[in-house]
Formats: C-alpha cells, sequence, structure tokens
C-alpha cells in the first residue's frame, strides 16, 4: 500500500468486530450521542428489520435480504487486530452497547447460540472489549455485570453519558422487540447491517482526512440537485429563484445550524401538498431520493420545459411555506409555552412522531397569515399529542410506523381539504369523536417492561399540570430527562411489607408498578429515600413537586393556591394526603382515578381548541367514569390497532377464542391469564387493562424483568394437556391454518 494510498471494503457488523480492537486518537472528542442520535439509530434498525422479518422469502434464505447500510467509517491499522478510528467513533460506541444490551437479554431468555455470536464481537479474548476506549471501561463492566454504574464528580462526560445511553438502549430494545423476535434481530444486525471502512495509510494521513471531513465543504446532496435541476429550467428568472431559495435556506436555519433541516422540510413538502394518495411508491421514493422522484413526476408537479414560470411558483411556494413553518420548526427543537403556546410540537417530536410537520404543511396554504398558520399548527400537534396519550392509555401502539400511518392515512387526506383554521378545527374534531375512547379508562394501567418512555411522558405531564396551576417553579424537560428525575415507586419491591393485605405476590407487583403507585422524583433524592416505607418517605416528598408533596399529611395547610385548585377541580377525593393506617389497594385506587382526572382536563377537546364530541361521556372532575365504576368496560378494546401479536392473529384465524384461558407455570405456582376478543392477556389476578403481548404478562406474572411468552403460556386441551402457545402457532402455520 503506497504512503497515501486510500482503500475502502464493505464490513457486516459481526466481520467488523471479530477478533479486532478499535482505539481512539487523541483528537477524537468525547462520547456525545444524546438521546435523540441513539433513539434514531435504534428506531432506524428496528423498524428495517420489521421489514424483513415480515418477507417470507428473506426468512426462508436469510442471505438474500439486501444489506442495511449503516455509513462509512475511517480508520487506520495499528497492527493485524489493532484499528484506530479516525472517523466514526459515534456510531460505533453506540453499536457496541447495542450488542452488550442484547447479550444481556439473549442470556436472561436462554439464547445460547445469540450469547456465543455476541460473545465474540463484544471481546476479542473473552475479557477485552472490542471497542477499547480505557475511559469507558468501567461503565462497560457495570453493563457487563448487570449492576448500576454510579456516576461521580470525576467522572467524563463520555461515561456519564454512556450510562443514560445504555440504559436508554435496554429500554428501547425491550420496547421494540419481544422475546421471540430477539434472537432474529440479533442474527439480522450481526449478518445484513454493513459500514464501509476508508483505510488512511497510517496516522498523519488519517490525521489529514479527519481534518478534511470536519473542515472543508461537503459534497452535493440531494437538495443541491434539486435546486440544480430546477435553476436549469427556469429561463431568464435564473437570479430570482436563486435569491428566494437562499431565503428559504436562511428560514430554515436561524434557529439552529442543521444542515439536514431544508432536505427534511422539502421532504414533508412534497409528502405534504404533491404526493399521490392512491401511490404508495411516492412516499418512499421522496424520503430515499426526492430530487429524482421531481424530475420523475414532472408532469404531476407542472414543473415541464414549456413552463419555466412554473419553476419559479415552486420555489415561491417553497419560500412562503418555510417562513409560514418557521415557528412550528423553532417549537420543534426548543420549549415554546409562553406566547405561541406550541409546547406540543416538542413533546410530539420527543415521542418520535417527526410526521407531524407533513400534517402541518398539508393545512398550511401559501396565502395563509403567519398567525392562522400558527393556529393550524397548534391545533394539528395538539390533536397528535392527545391521539399519543389516548393510546398509551389504551395499552395501543405509539411506534414511529403507527404515528407515520395516522399522517400519511388519515391527516394528510383531511387537512388537504382545508382553507381556514375553523375548517382545521372541525376536521380534526370529527376524527376526535371517531377515535373514540377516553383518559378515565385506564384504571389499572402502569409501568411495564416496554413502556417506561409512555409512563414518564403521562407523569411529567401530569407534574406539569398541577405545578403550573399551584404557580410554582416547574420543569417539564427536567421530569422527561431520565437521568434527572427517576419514577419513583410509592412502595419498594418488599412484598412482605403488604402480605397481610395482598397475599398474592403477582396482584402486588401489578398494582405496584399502576400509574397510581407512581409519581415523578428527583434522581438523587429517589436514590436515597427509594427502599424506605410510603409513611417514612412521605414527609421527604413535602420538598417535591405537588403530586408527591400532597401525600404527607399537613402538605395543604397554608396553601390557599393548592386548596383553590382542589376545589375548583373537584378533587378532594383524591388529590389529598394519606395516613400511615392507610392500605397500598386504598393509596394506589385513588391516586390512578386523581391521575386520570388529570389527563381528562390535560387533553379535553374542548381545551384544545376541538369541537368536542356529542359521544365523549360527559362527567364532572373527580366522579368516577363509566369505566371506574364497572371495571369491565376497562377490557373491552377497538379492534382497530391492537398490535398484531401472534396472539392476536390466532384469534382473528379462530385458531383461539376469545375467553381462552392460558396458564404459566413459575416455581411450581400456576399463573392464569385470559385472552380477550383483540389478543390482550389479562390476569386472573389482577383482572383490569389487558397486556398487549404475552412477553410482558408473563413477566409480571413471573416477576422478572423478562419472559419468553410464547413459550411458557399454555394452553389445556380436553384431556388436561398443556400445549405452549408457540406450537400452536407453529402447527397452525404448517396447516396453513395461521
Amino acid at each position: 500500500m503506497g504512503s497515501d494510498e486510500i482503500r475502502s471494503q464493505g464490513f457486516s457488523l459481526k466481520e467488523l468486530f471479530r477478533e479486532m480492537t478499535y482505539e481512539i486518537d487523541y483528537y477524537q472528542r468525547d462520547y456525545t450521542w444524546g438521546e435523540d442520535e441513539v433513539r434514531t439509530l435504534l428506531r432506524d434498525l428496528c423498524d428495517s428489520f420489521k421489514g424483513w422479518s415480515t418477507d417470507p422469502a428473506y426468512l426462508r434464505r436469510p442471505g438474500t435480504a439486501p444489506q442495511y447500510f449503516l455509513g462509512p467509517f475511517v480508520y487506520y491499522e495499528q497492527s493485524r487486530s489493532r484499528r484506530c478510528l479516525v472517523d466514526g467513533q459515534q456510531r460505533f460506541v453506540t453499536l457496541h452497547l447495542i450488542l452488550l444490551q442484547l447479550r444481556r437479554l439473549a442470556q436472561e431468555f436462554g439464547y445460547n447460540k445469540a450469547v456465543d455470536r455476541l460473545n465474540r464481537v463484544i471481546t476479542t479474548d473473552g475479557e477485552h472489549f472490542a471497542v477499547g476506549i480505557t475511559d469507558h471501561e468501567p461503565v462497560l463492566r457495570a453493563v457487563v455485570e448487570g449492576r448500576k454504574y454510579e456516576t461521580g464528580t470525576g467522572d467524563s462526560l463520555s461515561r456519564r453519558n454512556l450510562w443514560a445511553r445504555s440504559q436508554q438502549i435496554e429500554s428501547q430494545l425491550v420496547e421494540d422487540l419481544d422475546a421471540e423476535r430477539l434472537h432474529r434481530f440479533t442474527e439480522w444486525l450481526l449478518d445484513r447491517v454493513a459500514l464501509v471502512g476508508i483505510r488512511a495509510a497510517g496516522p498523519d494521513h488519517g490525521y489529514r482526512m479527519f481534518e478534511t471531513m470536519n473542515d472543508r465543504g461537503a459534497r452535493l446532496t440531494a437538495v443541491d440537485l434539486l435546486k440544480s435541476h430546477l435553476l436549469s429550467h427556469v429561463g431568464a428568472n435564473e437570479d430570482q429563484l436563486n435569491t428566494q431559495w437562499q431565503e428559504m435556506l436562511r428560514e430554515l436555519t436561524t434557529d439552529r445550524e442543521d444542515p439536514s433541516a431544508a432536505s427534511r422540510f422539502i421532504k414533508a413538502f412534497l409528502l405534504a401538498r404533491c404526493a399521490r394518495e392512491d401511490q404508495d411508491e411516492d412516499r418512499q421514493q421522496i424520503e430515499t431520493n426526492l430530487n429524482v422522484w421531481v424530475r420523475r413526476n414532472a408532469a404531476h408537479l407542472g414543473l415541464v420545459p414549456e413552463r419555466p414560470d412554473r419553476f419559479l411558483q415552486f420555489v415561491q411556494d417553497l419560500l412562503t411555506s418555510a417562513r409560514l413553518f418557521r415557528p412550528l420548526l423553532a417549537a420543534s427543537r426548543e420549549l415554546k409555552k409562553v406566547g405561541d403556546r406550541l409546547e406540543t410540537v416538542l413533546y410530539n417530536e420527543r415521542n418520535g412522531m417527526h410526521g407531524q410537520a407533513v400534517a402541518v404543511l398539508a393545512a398550511i396554504n401559501p396565502g395563509d397569515q403567519p398567525s392562522d398558520a400558527k393556529d393550524k399548527g397548534r391545533l394539528i400537534a395538539s390533536y397528535m399529542d392527545r391521539w399519543y396519550a389516548l393510546r398509551v392509555l389504551q395499552d395501543l401502539p405509539v411506534q414511529s410506523a403507527d404515528a407515520d400511518a395516522l399522517v400519511h392515512t388519515t391527516l394528510v387526506p383531511l387537512l388537504r381539504g382545508c382553507r381556514t383554521t375553523d375548517d382545521v378545527a372541525s376536521a380534526l374534531g370529527s376524527l376526535v369523536e371517531r377515535d373514540g375512547g377516553s383518559p378515565g379508562e385506564a384504571i389499572t394501567l402502569g409501568l411495564r417492561g416496554n413502556n417506561a418512555h409512555q409512563i414518564r411522558y403521562l407523569l411529567a405531564r401530569a407534574t406539569t399540570y398541577v405545578e403550573e396551576a399551584c404557580q410554582r417553579p416547574h420543569d417539564v424537560l427536567a421530569y422527561l430527562d431520565r437521568d434527572r428525575f427517576h419514577i419513583e415507586h410509592l412502595w419498594a419491591n418488599h412484598h412482605h411489607r403488604v402480605a397481610q393485605e395482598i397475599p398474592d405476590a403477582v396482584i402486588f407487583r401489578s398494582r405496584r408498578n399502576q400509574l397510581g403507585g407512581l409519581g415523578l422524583l428527583m434522581g438523587r433524592e429517589n436514590s436515597s429515600i427509594n427502599d424506605l416505607p410510603l409513611h417514612e418517605k412521605s414527609p421527604l416528598y413535602a420538598r417535591s413537586n405537588v403530586l408527591l408533596g400532597i401525600i404527607a399529611p399537613g402538605y395543604d395547610r397554608r396553601n390557599p393556591i393548592l386548596r383553590e385548585f382542589i376545589k375548583t377541580h373537584r378533587l378532594d377525593k383524591t388529590l389529598r394526603p394519606f395516613g400511615p393506617q392507610e392500605t397500598m389497594t386504598s393509596v394506589v385506587q385513588t391516586r390512578q382515578a386523581l391521575y386520570l382526572r388529570l389527563f381528562e382536563h390535560i387533553w379535553n377537546p374542548e381545551h384544545l381548541g376541538l369541537p368536542a364530541s356529542s359521544q365523549n361521556e360527559q362527567t364532572h372532575p373527580g366522579e368516577p367514569t363509566a369505566a371506574q365504576a364497572h371495571p369491565a368496560a376497562a377490557r373491552r378494546r377497538p379492534a382497530a390497532g391492537r398490535r398484531r401479536t401472534d396472539v392476536a392473529k390466532m384469534i382473528d384465524s379462530q385458531i383461539l377464542k376469545p375467553g381462552t384461558q392460558i396458564v404459566l407455570t413459575y416455581r411450581s405456582t400456576d399463573h392464569w391469564a385470559t385472552i380477550d376478543e383483540n389478543g390482550g392477556i389479562i390476569l386472573n389476578a389482577t383482572g383490569g387493562t389487558p397486556y398487549g403481548r404475552v412477553d410482558e404478562a408473563g413477566a409480571v406474572a413471573r416477576g422478572t424483568k423478562t419472559c419468553q411468552g410464547m413459550n411458557e403460556w399454555h394452553i389445556e386441551d380436553a384431556d388436561g394437556t398443556r400445549i405452549s402457545l408457540r406450537t400452536l402457532r407453529d402447527r397452525s402455520s404448517a396447516s396453513s391454518a395461521l
């Protein structure tokens, strides 16, 4: 290899890390990827895997599936088994964390083959990590050993961030993958995910490449190519088009330098205003290669050579829309509560509903006044936020694919026909009525293995609502930060303390995790008091937020604002203190009703500017809803939107019938559950809100973090023989019944 010769090679992850150690040079920055970057990477990987895993041809012959390209990296070789990363540290460290968490889950599930494969890429010799950054090692050891890493004052930014992202990855993997998919995802990740390595000749050459990649101009993007295409056809208006194009870019980058802002905006504009509703391929092509789509669909867009004025008009519409959209773009980056009241825009972004920009642009017209465009955006963002909250409360999926389906299938066709703000409000009001459901139905919903992000969001919104109403300082972004505020369990995980009241450990675990048994507490407070009994913790809650502080007797004394809030919202029976003799059941049920009442206020359609639904249940705050008065009502779920699990498919195919009893045996104890009409799992011991996945229900029954639900839940035939759900599914598939 010549002194400055550059070579490239594609590597699958199993090839990339096998018997190879990666280090970083002195000029590399700390590990700085945040929650958004990691969430996006994991979401992209999981979504791509799900697309692959639903194709029967790829399942039969995995090697024929296209590889998922994860981008390039630059390195130079120090020896045959040691490489130094010039560019790509953030992705490498994140991938390493994903592999570590996958191995931990595979160990819990007993997937020995996956554990063995992961061992080979996590370490080089069973001891030294493949991504060998010395500063990271204490955190990685804690992850491997399954213990908490206690951050200290001397810890680097990398260590603190590494631990936070590790915990995030653990939660997101559990949320996105059930036990059965975990093994296949691991195989796909190692075999079909690839990076391209660009090899520098040595350290000096690598440093020059690093400088070039970070200090010099970037290559042409799809946005640049689109601009060039438009300029080449606009004729005499070339200068005017160029000026307006530059103005559009300035509108999109004023608030924060973001090189991808223009691309995201133009894609959203095309999806909102130009993509054909009856052609699914439009959406895919716009998202992958927007400039090519514009050229191929010139006639549809009116961008034909004989009409150069149309090219200028196209850019003028982009510019006008960018100006109208700018406040909403800013709100997606920074909390905008005062004045603009666009806070739900940021909430939606944090909750993975990035398609809201498409929905908003579908409703905004170039001739709108800025205030009208802002009002339309507020209504749409508020509707999407309410949609998200209701689906969480109904235990329906809220993954990015579900939010995208809402935007492209429902909102865009509806909003394209709206002209005024009133039109938008009326259209969204009709959706509210069609959606049905009420926060008051979630009488037993709580923390499960895969919904920590969603439960935190509900708690943060309730906490903020009460703090704001009581005129107390608050920071909703701090409540949403898992490092600053922890989800606090009112009861420590010690069943023996309440065994006399609740003999059944399953009921104890379920009740302990209900919303009514949770709150948000500053991290350092949580770490110091989380093992204490409630009556000892409650006085310490008094220095926290109102929702926790009110538990302490006497908290509301000399607090007229709080008392007025309780009175006007009719919360005297729920927002109240509890004495040391109050039972766990009473406290949890009372506070569950409190949270659901607060959610009714927070997501009240009229308060959001949406017309009230005539079908919505009319109750006064503080009074029980029909679902609370009749718990069986909370078990009814709309079939549309339920996760398409294997159990749900077997219900649809009549292989299983609603009401089927299933049993899981753990440590010589049988735990029974009932399958509802939508494939949800209702634990007989607890009743209430169905679990969407058999893994979740099994983990609660067992009292463990994970469970191979399809293997461990069984049906009993007429002779009393037990058949696992997995066996039943496989037999049904083999006979083409499923």
